[in-house]
């Protein structure tokens, strides 16, 4: 099969707490109805398999390419034992904030059973409105364009121990938001969330999030909008001796390194060198209107990209380049690749 740059069809997910701004923010059609919580750029889950949008592979799914490539796509990344790709890229739309929740690492999900897959991921934060308290509803949070960031919760604050934490969930004592780190966040700013942290997205923000193949989550709280929680769960997976530490590998471009992926954020203005010999995904967030992509000198048609884009580079491109003609910013998500 002929390797190139790979699009994908958006796989979208409604979500009680999701509206419509992916629509708006890179000129989108969503569904007619609901609310859109989280577009899949890049998945390989029975929950979701992305499709492939553009070239001679259009109609493919992630899976069989991963599948019938080979080393072709991955080159020396690992493969997932189960063998799907191992990446899974989102954009989320936080309208209302998201349930307080947690994921497992390797010894959590091997403790639950039941399916659990261990989860790590990352938020690159795109839109934050701001919040106010509406005093005539009551306490109920209002989104106003124009406010200080918006909030997100990001780990146990120091000292908090878990009988505590449980006494709260179940609400007895302490509430479960004062328990919680708060943090203000902006436009541009990166969070880490290892398997462990106990977070949850505030209301009036869009993100992109980089993660591991998983959708185990355990809800602490839904703030009583009545789903169901996991607290057995939920106490099984978190690290309540968590310093809230910056993200491993962090340096310059580099906005987080683990044994999952790495994250960077890359700007470019004419042209640029893109990742060569390697697998990696590129989420373009901004200023991509007319940027082309081509690979190896050749003379195929090259492969035009937008804000809101998500390309898959194969392992087997060589030499692959990005021509914009403004100022172009993209998320670059590479793989670790196999210790020899």
């Amino acid at each position: 099969m002929a390797a190139y740059p790979y699009k994908f069809e958006p796989i979208y997910k409604e979500r009680i707490w999701g509206g419509r701004n992916i629509e708006r923010l890179f000129a989108r059609s969503l569904p007619a109805v609901g609310t859109i919580g989280e577009s899949w750029e890049l998945a390989d889950l029975a929950e979701g398999v992305s499709v492939v949008a553009n070239g001679p592979s259009a109609g493919m799914t992630l899976a069989d390419l991963t599948c019938k490539c080979g080393p072709e796509l991955l080159g020396a990344a690992r493969q997932l034992q189960n063998g799907r790709f191992p990446l899974l890229l989102k954009y989320l739309d936080a309208n209302d904030r998201l349930s307080l929740q947690v994921h497992p690492d390797a010894e959590a999900a091997a403790s639950i059973g039941a399916g659990a897959v261990p989860k790590a991921e990352c938020w690159y934060v795109l839109e934050s409105r701001g919040l106010i308290v509406d005093e005539q509803t009551k306490g109920k949070i209002s989104r106003v364009m124009g406010r200080p960031g918006s909030v997100v919760y990001k780990g146990l604050k120091p000292g908090v121990t878990a009988e505590q934490f449980r006494r709260a969930a179940l609400g007895m004592g302490d509430s479960i938001e004062s328990l919680v780190r708060q943090k203000e966040v902006r436009a541009g700013d990166f969070l880490y969330l290892p398997a462990g942290m106990v977070h949850a997205l505030g209301a009036g923000m869009v993100v992109a999030e980089v993660q591991t193949p998983s959708d185990t989550t355990y809800r602490v709280t839904d703030w009583g909008r009545g789903r169901e929680t996991h607290l057995s769960e939920s106490l099984k997976c978190i690290r309540f001796d968590d310093p809230d530490a910056p993200p491993p590998g962090a340096a310059g471009e580099t906005l987080v390194a683990t044994e999952f992926f790495t994250v960077a954020i890359r700007s470019a203005e004419g042209s640029a060198i893109l990742p060569g010999g390697r697998c990696a995904a590129l989420m373009f967030l901004e200023g991509a209107g007319g940027a082309t992509i081509r690979h190896g000198g050749k003379v195929e048609p090259a492969t035009t990209v937008r804000s809101g884009d998500t390309v898959l580079l194969p392992a087997a491109l060589t030499t692959p380049t990005l021509q914009t003609p403004g100022r172009c910013t993209w998320l670059e998500v590479t793989l670790p690749e196999r210790s020899t």
